[in-house]
């Protein structure tokens, strides 16, 4: 926790809650967090957090929980923080961002991917959020289902197993309802009424176009869950990396781990492993997105080069996390 001068900078109060109030709350968390009550030190913390949206207080929130081995709140608190890490002093954002780690390697970040950023998103029951494509959200080892719900349209439903440290990304892929029931047509007007056969012509071979769209789509979708699970780990491995050399900073001084030194410090090592560690894995999303995008871009093109007739519905959901993906495909092409 900062000190008693930094709570006494909070930000202004939200009208309703006085200054006084909350200088009164970050009192009572401070001293909770010297004595080790943790309980009382997240409730105050809670409290400040709250009343005023200050990321400081939403981080040492983060850091309680964490005492208190509550690793998925923690985790999803620590990175509301650091979302807004302009704001926060310097060794703020270090305590946080270690803070973050330790949390992130009890529980699995999960990215969620929607097909339709309308949806309202749940994960095993809590709600999400609305109006995004992309969500990032905690979880504790085990088994979980994700939910996206519109009205018109059929649940996205992705479930899945957690572990500790993994980077799962799961794609919720929403089907249009079909109408209600179509009234029958009085005999005389059946009789009337020309066929289908005689307004358009019989389709000659396979329908090529919706295999090629369906597939392509699919694997699209794949290649940008899977992308956005290694932007995930790429994020955490980043994280790493600015612990370290923040380490090495107050350790070796300022120039000690530059590359371009003769002699370098042999307590630089894990900062070179750590950097070339994350840049592997930023090499990788770049290209699990760029790849996704030519697929979607030829499967989209062969509306125009490879058209077909009407046919049943098809629905695509993609299930994909850092170490793999795949795609489950429904209906009929």
């Amino acid at each position: 926790m900062g000190s008693s001068s930094e709570a006494a900078r909070a930000t202004a109060s939200p009208p309703g809650v006085s200054p006084a109030a909350i200088a009164e709350t970050l009192r009572r968390a401070a001293q909770a967090q010297r004595a080790g009550r943790w309980e009382d030190a997240t409730a105050a913390y809670r409290a400040a957090w709250e009343a005023t949206g200050d990321a400081r207080w939403a981080g040492e929130l983060g850091l309680a929980e964490l005492s208190l081995r509550r690793y998925r709140d923690a985790a999803e608190h620590l990175r509301r923080a650091l979302d807004a890490a302009d704001a926060l002093a310097p060794g703020a954002r270090a305590r946080f961002r270690q803070g973050l780690q330790r949390a992130a390697q009890q529980v699995a970040a999960v990215a969620i991917v929607v097909g339709e950023p309308e949806a309202e998103v749940f994960m095993d029951g809590r709600r999400v959020g609305q109006g995004l494509a992309t969500y990032v959200v905690y979880v504790e080892p085990g088994s979980h289902e994700a939910r996206a719900t519109l009205e018109g349209h059929e649940d996205g439903v992705g479930r899945f197993e957690a572990q500790r440290g993994d980077t799962p990304a799961i794609g919720l892929a929403l089907k249009e309802k079909p109408p209600g029931p179509v009234p029958a047509v009085p005999p005389r007007a059946a009789a009337a009424a020309p066929s289908l056969g005689a307004l358009r012509p019989a389709a000659e071979g396979p329908a090529i176009g919706p295999a090629i769209r369906v597939g392509g789509l699919a694997l699209a979708s794949a290649g940008l869950v899977v992308g956005a699970g290694f932007a995930i780990a790429w994020a955490v491995k980043d994280g790493e990396v600015g612990t370290l050399r923040e380490q090495m900073l107050s350790e070796i001084g300022d120039h000690a781990c530059s590359p371009k030194k003769v002699a370098v410090d042999d307590r630089c090592a894990p900062l070179r492993d750590a950097a070339d560690a994350r840049d592997d894995l930023g090499l990788v999303m770049v290209a699990s997105v760029v790849a996704s995008g030519v697929i979607g871009a030829v499967a989209l093109s062969s509306f125009w080069w490879a058209p077909s007739p009407e046919q049943g519905g098809v629905r695509v959901v993609p299930l994909a996390t850092a170490r793999g993906g795949g795609v489950r495909i429904e209906g009929t092409w």
